[in-house]
């Protein structure tokens, strides 16, 4: 039995490390998908403000 555990502790591991690896892939896209929405918005803002330069939004209803 002592090679069939050995068998399993490395599956473990590799589903360990498979998780791990998941994770921060995840977490490197949410990060991502953050700044680009706030580099979104900022150039959003920039352009506005550069249309009103006094820096009050106006509507045209």
């Amino acid at each position: 039995m002592d090679r069939y555990e050995a068998i399993d502790e490395y599956i473990r591991q590799a589903r360990l490390e498979r998780s791990v690896f998941v994770a921060e892939i995840t977490a490197d896209a949410i990060v991502g998908a953050w700044k680009g929405i706030k580099y979104v918005a900022e150039v959003v803002l920039s352009v506005a403000r550069s249309k009103n330069p006094k820096g009050v939004f106006t509507f045209d209803a």
